[in-house]
């Protein structure tokens, strides 16, 4: 029996994976289907702006770092069935565009800034060998195999978060 879709959304944006002394830099998810998971910091694109300028500015919105060195890696998408807080389900494609990118973790960090559309509680080194898919989004799931192995899936991953 197929079941009727009752949301769909498709989510298009620039993320970027950050690794230093074996940790990745992952942000604490607030809203949506990821919520109370690591994700990577990034996000979508604003009117005019090139994927490397939304990912300084998403990098720099959620996690306080400032980034540079930032190299294309590649795409992945996955989907994401989820239950909403009007507690409908929403079936998420999500395709993300992802870099590699450089911080310098002496450099003072800046508070983030709580606004409307804020999905990030701040940022934290999460220890690759802790990156597990039951505590981390797929895009961290995908980050940590790609550090792994140097290559991305090539299919797309189906997970199911509904409540």
């Amino acid at each position: 029996m197929t079941e009727s879709l009752e949301a769909f959304h498709r989510h298009i944006g620039v993320y970027g994976i950050c690794i230093a002394d074996g940790c990745l830099l992952v942000i604490r998810k607030i809203k949506g289907p990821y919520a109370g998971k690591y994700d990577l910091p990034g996000g979508r694109l604003e009117p005019m702006e090139t994927l490397e300028q939304g990912l300084q500015r998403e990098i720099a919105e959620e996690t306080g770092y400032r980034a540079r060195a930032c190299k294309p890696v590649g795409a992945c998408d996955f989907t994401v069935r989820w239950t909403m807080a009007d507690r409908t389900n929403e079936y998420l494609h999500h395709i993300a565009i992802l870099y590699a990118f450089e911080v310098n973790r002496v450099d003072t960090v800046e508070a983030i800034r709580m606004f409307e559309e804020q999905d990030s509680e701040g940022a934290l080194w999460l220890p690759l060998a802790d990156a597990k898919s039951n505590h981390c989004s797929p895009l961290v799931m995908q980050a940590a195999e790609w550090l792994r192995t140097g290559t991305l899936p090539v299919s797309a991953v189906s997970v199911d978060y509904r409540g």
